[in-house]
């Protein structure tokens, strides 16, 4: 797991825009990763007056409760529809499944399933992701503050240098 209890004092600009686009598979344009690379970098300066200004007074106090998650916060609110969040495993499996059109994922085995453990369900995930979209898997990124899971769906062949951004920018990240 990368993490970090330290905010970053500076932001590598090149290595967040990276990071954006590799969060979202590359589906964003080069100004909406500017944007959020700004408001990321904003941040870095003035983390409780960048979050107030663009997410709204609640949001402000991720800066004062988990000043080090900021960064992760951000890229989280900005890219919240690349990431399924849930408090179950079930729910969180139906967003991934929504992910997809086609092929379509099995559903959750409710009644015939062996997950004894978190890591159980995922390495079943990861299965079934990799015979039905075997371009994608799940990482864990950030830090919820409203559910037990938060996920995002990404390039598989991408994983290793979107662990070492993260790492790099002191953003918390781990393979599901």
């Amino acid at each position: 797991m990368v993490s970090s209890s330290e905010p970053p004092s500076t932001v590598d600009a090149s290595k967040l825009t990276k990071l954006i686009s590799l969060l979202s598979c590359g589906d964003l344009d080069e100004h909406e990763i500017a944007r959020i690379a700004d408001v990321c970098r904003q941040a870095v300066a003035e983390p409780a007056k960048a979050l107030q200004t663009h997410y709204g007074a609640e949001a402000a106090r991720v800066a004062q409760y988990d000043p080090s998650g900021v960064l992760a916060f951000i890229v989280f609110i900005e890219l919240e529809d690349y990431f399924a969040v849930s408090d179950t495993v079930d729910e969180l499996y139906e967003q991934v499944i929504d992910a997809f059109e086609q092929p379509l994922l099995p559903d959750y085995p409710y009644d015939d399933n062996n997950f004894n453990t978190i890591n159980d369900f995922f390495k079943w995930v990861d299965q079934q992701l990799q015979t039905h979209h075997p371009k994608y898997c799940l990482i864990n990124f950030g830090e919820s503050y409203t559910h037990d899971f938060q996920v995002v769906l990404v390039h598989r062949s991408e994983v290793t240098e979107i662990l070492a951004l993260c790492s790099q920018l002191q953003l918390k990240a781990e393979p599901c």
